[in-house]
């Protein structure tokens, strides 16, 4: 993982771009975002308007070059995604409650996800969250951890 390119920002701007779209998220279930959000190949076949994956499954399937490392990627950004979500609750975007990510919508909302000022690369990320939620929110974590074959 390069530091300098992802960093506690992007990987903020990952984390609140997918959150906004729950109720409330498990801890294990935040830990997948960074190894697919900050992984740009993902990121470009997401953001295109003619992907439509209709689970993680068929989205693992259908590149499956992308996920043949997850698990060393999962492993490699589990630092970041701890810190992201320290910092999103320090930062009164989030709560942490009974194990669960609570988003707080007030705050969230006061967010410009459309500034341009985030960089080319936020925005791409921003732009493929929306389906990436909706493939997260389809899946239990023990089904995800499974199809994504993280080694636990």
């Amino acid at each position: 993982m390069n530091d300098t390119y992802n960093n506690i920002g992007i990987s903020f701007v990952s984390f609140l771009s997918i959150i906004r779209f729950f109720d409330e998220m498990e801890y294990s279930t935040s830990l997948l975002i960074n190894p697919i959000l900050l992984h740009n190949q993902t990121v470009a076949y997401l953001k295109n308007q003619k992907t439509k994956p209709k689970g993680i499954e068929d989205l693992i399937t259908s590149k499956i070059e992308f996920f043949l490392d997850f698990n060393t990627r999962y492993y490699a950004f589990l630092e970041l995604s701890i810190n992201t979500i320290i910092f999103a609750e320090k930062m009164n975007f989030i709560a942490l409650k009974n194990n669960k990510i609570i988003p707080i919508k007030e705050q969230i909302d006061k967010f410009d996800f459309t500034n341009i000022g985030l960089g080319d690369r936020a925005i791409n990320i921003i732009h493929a969250s929306e389906k990436l939620s909706t493939l997260l929110k389809q899946e239990s974590t023990d089904s995800l951890y499974f199809k994504l074959r993280i080694e636990v």
